[in-house]
């Protein structure tokens, strides 16, 4: 599948990639998602430990399509209610999720000449359904072109002393390309995946939201691979472990 750098004018790139999550949010919003487990399903979830959630857990997301794409590279330890205040603490904002809120957004970023950095994410599925949480962080000014960002899903199981477990997969948007033989616009990640994996560990020490963390390299790790779109991405393997206070 051909592409080319889309190197026109940002206004059009911003144009080009907010018609994009719009759209995806309304699909989202036209077919909902498999919701999260329930308070009551989580309770009863699987206790477990790190060497037993790495054996379990998935290698890759997918599109809706089933494609494969982004790598896992993160495991969060925490409950919802660690999540969010932690993620607002080191900067990170959650991503718009339906078509409303995000022209909301959209018209009023544009009038107070901010970053659209709430711009939707595409919907990517693990455990059955897309991300419970998608968070972003970006200059202002590249936001459309340029943003950290890390989708989230809650674990069916739980670690041996009953915490939350969150499946995370995170890159660097850098860029955005069109499919020159399908005309859509998406983003290029940078393909050293794992700069994002610990970009998002150290703004989360620096925030002083982390009591601990360690990598773990599962038995059949990805170390070359392509994103749902085609984009080339390599690591070194390891899953990052975080655990928040």
């Amino acid at each position: 599948m051909g592409k080319m750098f889309f190197d026109q004018p940002l206004r059009l790139a911003v144009i080009a990639v907010l018609a994009g999550s719009l759209a995806s949010a309304r699909a989202r919003q036209a077919k909902p998602a498999a919701p999260a487990p329930s308070a009551s399903t989580a309770a009863q979830a699987a206790k477990l430990t790190l060497d037993q959630i790495l054996e379990r857990m998935p290698h890759r997301v997918s599109a809706q399509n089933g494609a494969a794409g982004d790598m896992v590279n993160l495991l969060i330890i925490g409950s919802r209610e660690k999540v969010e205040p932690a993620m607002r603490a080191a900067n990170w904002v959650q991503a718009d999720r339906d078509a409303t809120q995000a022209i909301v957004h959209a018209i009023q970023s544009t009038i107070e000449h901010k970053g659209y950095t709430e711009m939707p994410m595409s919907a990517l599925y693990l455990f059955g359904r897309s991300q419970d949480f998608g968070f972003a962080h970006a200059l202002p000014l590249a936001v459309a072109a340029e943003r950290h960002h890390f989708r989230l899903w809650e674990a069916p199981w739980k670690t041996a002393d009953g915490q939350s477990v969150w499946i995370g997969a995170g890159t660097h948007d850098i860029g955005v390309e069109r499919d020159i033989g399908t005309g859509k616009v998406f983003h290029r990640i940078d393909p050293e995946v794992d700069k994002e994996r610990d970009f998002i560990a150290d703004s989360l020490k620096d925030a002083g939201v982390v009591k601990e963390t360690r990598y773990l390299l599962p038995n059949d790790p990805v170390l070359d691979a392509r994103t749902a779109t085609g984009g080339a991405y390599h690591s070194d393997g390891r899953i990052l472990v975080i655990v928040l206070k």
